[in-house]
């Protein structure tokens, strides 16, 4: 509940915001595994420039994310146990499921390892496994 009274009448409330910060949240996830691996080929002195660069950048305050972060928290915990939820938590994890199917359809799964790819791709980016159409 410390989270939902840190947040309540802002970002936990700004729907269209927390649409905005999940779609950039996955994006970023999905753009952090080939990033960090160019990030670390690169000299120590411009991994700060890399990253910038290879990243997406987020364009809401850190108080969306952070949001997000909890949403997808609590979503991981109600698999085990039951939680009293308020009401923002329960509109913020509907959000969430629509902005994750819409990532997932965006981005379908390798059949071989199960990362994200895009549309059309042929050949999966992490494990270079075919991908069959």
């Amino acid at each position: 509940m410390d989270a939902i009274r840190h947040f309540k009448g802002s970002a936990a409330c700004d729907l269209k915001g927390l649409r905005t910060a999940a779609q950039e949240f996955f994006e970023e996830g999905y753009a952090s595994s080939e990033a960090n691996r160019t990030i670390a080929a690169t000299p120590p002195e411009h991994q700060a420039e890399a990253r910038k660069a290879l990243l997406p950048q987020r364009t809401l305050p850190d108080g969306y994310y952070i949001w997000i972060a909890h949403l997808i928290w609590v979503e991981r915990v109600l698999e085990i146990v039951r939680l009293d939820l308020a009401a923002v938590e329960v509109e913020g994890l509907l959000m969430l499921k629509q902005e994750r199917s819409r990532f997932q359809s965006a981005h379908p799964a390798c059949p071989h390892c199960g990362m994200p790819n895009e549309m059309h791709a042929l050949v999966c980016r992490e494990c270079m496994g075919e991908i069959g159409k």
